[in-house]
């Protein structure tokens, strides 16, 4: 190989590992705090509306609609029943389902921008942006592996599945939980052991690209702010203030 074709290869390397998510993991991670902040806490109404809009739009980019079509019905039904019904029905069936209402409507806010959040960011761009906010690597290490091993669990439990449906041990999602002692014995025993399997190979994985070693290791990937992550900061900005200044009807459970 020439001295020509090594540095073609050095160039190409970096271009075809560059990170081609929407937001830059640091705009991400600040967003993560902010509206898991803003979704617990006691704010308006109209900055969880707000914040629930943002997390649908960052849904709405990925390539998967599955995920969007999910949070928007449950935040949806869930919203329902927490400002209509009231004034529909009175009794403490309604007021229970009220407060399941309440609640489900903020983990959806968390849980559907957890999933833009695992499922747009891969773990040589979280490394990379927690590296350069200089976090410790008791913290990102950790963090990076979650990304990795999640996926995996996922994809091993969807494997599983399929296995037993091919065998007629599952027919549907009802038919798993209406027998849950074959559950357990057909899915839950496999899992386990697939993702001991799993922990140590991801153990293994890190050990050889030298995550235990004092230094701080270098990394491919490209982090860049742009138009996108500008946008995002103000929105940010707005969100805070209308929580801050409690602009709007107040969201509270009482």
């Amino acid at each position: 190989m020439t001295q020509q074709t090594l540095s073609a290869a050095t160039v190409q390397v970096p271009s075809v590992m560059r990170s081609t998510a929407l937001l830059d993991p640091r705009t991400k991670l600040l967003a993560l705090f902010l509206i898991n902040t803003i979704a617990y806490g006691t704010g308006s109404l109209l900055a969880q509306f707000l914040a629930a809009v943002a997390v649908a739009l960052l849904l709405a980019t990925l390539r998967d609609r599955k995920p969007l079509a999910i949070y928007a019905i449950t935040y949806a039904v869930s919203t329902a029943l927490y400002l209509a019904l009231p004034h529909l029905i009175t009794g403490w069936l309604p007021a229970l389902l009220v407060a399941v209402g309440f609640w489900v409507a903020r983990f959806a806010i968390t849980i559907g921008y957890f999933a833009y959040f695992l499922l747009s960011t891969g773990p040589s761009e979280l490394t990379a942006a927690l590296a350069t906010l200089r976090v410790p690597r008791l913290i990102s290490v950790p963090l990076a592996v979650v990304l990795r091993f999640v996926p995996t669990v996922i994809d091993e439990l969807r494997a599983i599945v399929d296995a037993m449906r091919l065998r007629g041990l599952a027919s549907s999602a009802s038919a798993l939980a209406l027998h849950p002692i074959s559950t357990t014995q057909h899915v839950l025993l496999p899992l386990l052991a697939s993702t001991s399997r799993i922990a140590d190979e991801l153990s293994a994985s890190a050990l050889i690209r030298g995550l235990g070693r004092p230094e701080r290791p270098t990394t491919v990937v490209r982090l860049r702010f742009g138009l996108a992550d500008a946008g995002m900061l103000v929105f940010l900005g707005v969100l805070v203030a209308v929580s801050v200044m409690n602009v709007g009807v107040s969201w509270s459970f009482r």
